[in-house]
């Protein structure tokens, strides 16, 4: 997973840089827009098609045939529930409505099944810790979006709609990917999902349903919220900025994804503990390097319309920093089959986020859609711990304190991962003969 970062990392700085330059502030406003409704709206209509049945095949408790087809009943049926209410929506007279042509929200109601099913075939290949190829097929969805957003939006004049397409296409690649792997390697069959499976799975997702929502919602309920009060620009300076600190986000979730098996239907207080003393330096150091050249980097990637968007960096770091490490956490609580604390977590974190963005727009403008995101990811990372340190009974300097085994540890795991590399190369050949 980390191997591929540095890969990601440009790629999604590319994707930025396109919409930037290709849109312009007004229509990366109305891009956000779309991709947020389109996006969120199937997944609130889709509970337990990801973090059910990722946990269910994790915990060996369930096949994978029946986890993916069960991910896709619910997806289809979730994208059919989310078209027939969202149509009165996008026609009516709400001003979130208005930031985007008609059109352009009719062709993001697409993305509602699609990204579901994406989504929940991402986490199938968690559970199974194939993340090698998550990381080719992350890497590979990227890759086709950059790809086809110049083509469409400059070279076919689909503008926004264009953007649009790209991101369902990169989406698509990758279920195309995962689908024929898992039928070569994994042993997928079509299979009529069970309906005891079915119960189950939405079961598990109804209690995790709130904090998904949130974990969707929240890097980008400031989007939501100045799409109610703001103007197509504001709204793109703010989505080009909290994109950015995203990028951030990727050693938490790739450290995440190999902890997750480890740590579904087991007690690994220790090793979660390891993993975000890790991740918080990590995360830290590199939005530090990132941070003491954002001004002149917010001109380069993404021209000098976006230049209001670099101290909004500022702001919303220690959120970010917050945010990488409620990843952790919340991987902890959801293979102790605990979601429910999830929830919790990020519906306190959404309440704060909307109160400080409400108090503060006044004042400060598009900047306290900034303000809220930070109060609201510290609050949810702060709950999160105090429950942590509660049912595991660890100390504060157990948890947090680095020392010095951690660097050893980071280096023992690099040498067994290069010794395993160079291992498997010089096999290759005799496997061939």
């Amino acid at each position: 997973m980390f191997a591929t970062l540095a890969g990601m990392a440009g790629l999604t700085l590319l994707i930025q840089a396109l919409l930037a330059y290709l849109l312009l502030p007004e229509g990366r406003g109305a891009y956000a827009i779309c991709i947020v409704f389109g996006t969120v709206l199937g997944l609130i209509c889709t509970p337990g098609a990801q973090q059910g049945t990722q946990y269910f095949v994790a915990a060996q408790r369930m096949s994978v045939s029946q986890g993916v087809s069960s991910a896709l009943i619910i997806s289809i049926a979730g994208g059919g529930l989310a078209a027939a209410l969202a149509l009165p929506l996008i026609y009516s007279d709400l001003g979130f409505f208005q930031k985007a042509d008609t059109h352009t929200f009719l062709l993001s109601l697409s993305l509602a099944p699609l990204t579901a099913i994406s989504i929940a075939l991402d986490h199938q290949i968690v559970a199974l810790r194939r993340f090698r190829r998550l990381a080719v097929f992350s890497v590979l969805r990227i890759a086709a979006t950059a790809l086809l957003l110049p083509v469409l939006v400059r070279g076919a004049g689909l503008g926004v709609d264009g953007a649009i397409i790209a991101f369902a296409a990169g989406h698509g690649v990758m279920i195309a990917a995962i689908l024929l792997y898992l039928q070569r390697r994994c042993g997928l069959a079509f299979a009529l999902p069970v309906r005891a499976n079915l119960g189950r799975v939405i079961g598990y997702g109804l209690k995790y349903h709130v904090a998904r929502l949130g974990n969707a919602v929240e890097p980008h309920f400031g989007v939501i919220i100045l799409g109610l009060l703001a103007s197509q620009a504001e709204i793109g300076l703010f989505a080009a900025a909290i994109a950015l600190m995203l990028g951030f986000m990727l050693v938490s979730n790739a450290v995440g994804n190999a902890l997750f098996p480890r740590v579904a239907g087991a007690e690994r207080a220790a090793t979660v503990a390891l993993c975000l003393r890790l991740v918080g330096i990590a995360t830290a150091l590199a939005m530090l390097a990132m941070l003491a050249i954002s001004g002149p980097l917010v001109r380069l990637l993404l021209s000098d319309a976006f230049a209001p968007a670099a101290p909004l960096l500022w702001i919303m770091a220690p959120g970010i920093l917050a945010y990488a490490l409620s990843g952790i956490l919340m991987t902890h609580f959801k293979g102790a089959n605990r979601p429910q604390v999830c929830s919790w977590a990020v519906l306190l974190g959404l309440c704060a986020n909307l109160g400080g963005l409400l108090l503060l727009y006044p004042q400060l403008g598009v900047a306290a859609a900034a303000w809220g995101t930070t109060i609201g990811m510290m609050c949810g990372c702060l709950f999160l711990a105090v429950v942590f340190h509660r049912t595991t009974r660890m100390s504060g300097l157990a948890v947090w304190l680095p020392r010095r085994a951690d660097a050893g540890f980071l280096w023992a795991a690099g040498r067994a991962v290069l010794t395993r590399n160079a291992a498997e190369k010089s096999a290759a050949p005799l496997r061939s003969n």
